[in-house]
């Protein structure tokens, strides 16, 4: 019963991979040309301390095979592994979400969403092979949530890839993992339960739009990512439609922007010491105008291509 409302929380859960539908990249970003096959990384020094980032997709294929090289010489002498920051949920918080992401008084998605928007969101889950019949009864933003979780098992992508590969890399290395911050849920949870009818159906929307562009795009893009061709991953990403939906929901949009300041500060405070560590960072606020290097560089810190 309680595993069953764990693609609900995938909307939040998302969060290290949230962005806006089309990013407007830095003025400068860092393209790199991996002198060999692996994705793209970014050394940034500041004295004698360094950071080599690794930008991550918001989804990536379960079963994609990457050779794991250059990320593997990046962590020889490392500290320390950053993952991105990641939300946790309790056993109170699913059961209490099992109680609310319903619709009252036996409503169904086709009574309370707009026809247009009701039939987008049906030949949405048919393009992609996925039933909503276990949805029906749902809020249209659990409904968004778990059509787009569905969707992602039916299409092998995960967003837990490769940050977790990664992760063992470094295990393998006895290199420390750990995470930027660690979020509780159960605010984000109930102000999301909270949204009004407008709400919710902007938040459907979003992740249909989402959904559709990872039928389309997200094999493509992570096949750039591999080879390290960032110009073809950039014009195959978008990001995810997780900042969009959290819009109508205060507490969960702060956290977005949280979870993006925690990130460049692990980063800086790793730079205050001496030595090298390995960040993992989604993409979109690496390299987004205004984000993580351009931040970092406003703080002095130089950024380059490390020749791995």
């Amino acid at each position: 019963m309680l595993k069953s409302c764990l693609p609900a929380l995938m909307l939040v859960l998302a969060m290290p991979a949230a962005a806006q539908t089309s990013e407007p990249w830095t003025d400068t970003p860092v393209i790199v040309s991996a002198q060999l096959s692996g994705p793209a990384l970014w050394r940034l020094k500041k004295g004698n301390s360094e950071v080599v980032v690794i930008g991550v997709l918001p989804v990536f294929p379960k079963n994609l095979g990457w050779k794991t090289r250059r990320v593997e010489n990046a962590l020889k002498g490392a500290k320390a592994l950053i993952t991105p920051p990641a939300g946790k949920a309790g056993i109170g918080d699913m059961l209490s979400l099992m109680r609310m992401k319903g619709l009252p008084n036996g409503q169904t998605l086709r009574s309370v969403l707009p026809p247009d928007l009701y039939n987008r969101y049906e030949t949405t889950a048919a393009r992609a092979g996925v039933s909503t019949r276990a949805f029906q009864h749902d809020k249209p933003v659990w409904a968004a949530a778990r059509l787009r979780q569905d969707v992602l098992s039916h299409l092998a992508l995960t967003g837990e890839e490769p940050v977790q590969t990664i992760a063992r890399l470094a295990r393998h290395q006895d290199v420390p993992v750990r995470v930027a911050a660690r979020y509780r849920l159960s605010p984000v949870l109930k102000d999301v339960n909270g949204m009004d009818a407008a709400a919710e159906r902007v938040c459907l929307a979003r992740t249909l739009d989402d959904i559709d562009f990872d039928i389309d795009r997200a094999p493509k893009a992570a096949a750039a990512w591999v080879a390290g061709d960032m110009k073809a991953v950039l014009g195959n990403y978008h990001g995810s439609a997780l900042m969009d939906c959290l819009e109508g929901s205060g507490k969960g949009a702060a956290l977005m922007e949280q979870a993006s300041d925690d990130a460049v500060a692990a980063i800086s405070d790793a730079l205050a010491e001496p030595g090298k560590t390995v960040a993992v960072l989604p993409l979109a606020p690496l390299l987004r105008k205004g984000g993580a290097l351009d931040r970092l560089r406003a703080q002095g810190v130089s950024v380059t291509a490390p020749n791995y």
